[in-house]
């Protein structure tokens, strides 16, 4: 090593200068603490910034995360989607939670099931362009009925089928409106659109969910 004031070469087990009596041992130990004031700054830089990218995550999720939790363990899941005043049961295994908002929620299952869930407010300029029967050059209407909903009265209830993708499809939709007073006390008019689509091979298998929760929902103030 150097001896930082006269520049003598000594050597590494030196504990002096030999020639101008310099101690080494306390050149080494003054440098070894500032070293440690380094780290140990800069492990509190980043507990600091590791600190602030938790909370703006925890605060992400909190304002994204709005719609009511959805738990797949069971056949049937129970949802109430309160902003709207209504309640049903949505399909339970074997199908995941796709697309969650305060005004629409969307499922899928692992083949080509997909129920999608909206509510319809003032700002949506022609909710009747959401009706799968308003588009003849496109869907094929199969059936249309009426059917009664508890709290409600009777919606309609319409079947097609059409192609989505290059494949065909049928989609089983729930479709009706209704002036709700919401939580602010305010009144306001929504449409409500509840659609499941399946492969038309495989609709007698998905036409039984649907019916299922058609007979589930409950309306309510």
């Amino acid at each position: 090593m150097l001896c930082p004031d006269c520049g003598n070469e000594m050597p590494d087990t030196a504990k002096s200068c030999s020639y101008c009596g310099r101690s080494l041992r306390k050149a080494k130990r003054s440098g070894g603490g500032a070293m440690a004031v380094k780290i140990l700054l800069v492990i509190l830089a980043i507990a600091l910034i590791g600190g602030a990218v938790f909370a703006m995550a925890s605060q992400f999720k909190r304002e994204t995360v709005i719609g009511p939790e959805y738990d797949p363990s069971a056949k049937w899941v129970a949802m109430d989607f309160s902003d709207y005043g209504i309640k049903m049961e949505v399909p339970g295994t074997g199908w995941s939670l796709y697309y969650d908002a305060q005004s629409q929620v969307v499922f899928k299952d692992g083949i080509r099931g997909a129920l999608d869930i909206s509510f319809l407010g003032a700002m949506s300029l022609n909710p009747d362009a959401h009706r799968v029967d308003n588009k003849p050059q496109v869907f094929t209407v199969i059936s249309q009925d009426s059917v009664f909903l508890e709290g409600f009265g009777e919606a309609m209830y319409t079947v097609v089928s059409c192609k989505e993708d290059g494949a065909l499809v049928n989609k089983h939709q729930l479709y009706f409106k209704r002036t709700f007073k919401m939580a602010n006390k305010q009144t306001q008019t929504f449409t409500y659109v509840i659609t499941m689509t399946c492969s038309s091979g495989v609709d007698s298998q998905y036409a039984p969910l649907f019916r299922h929760m058609l007979e589930s929902i409950e309306i309510y103030e």
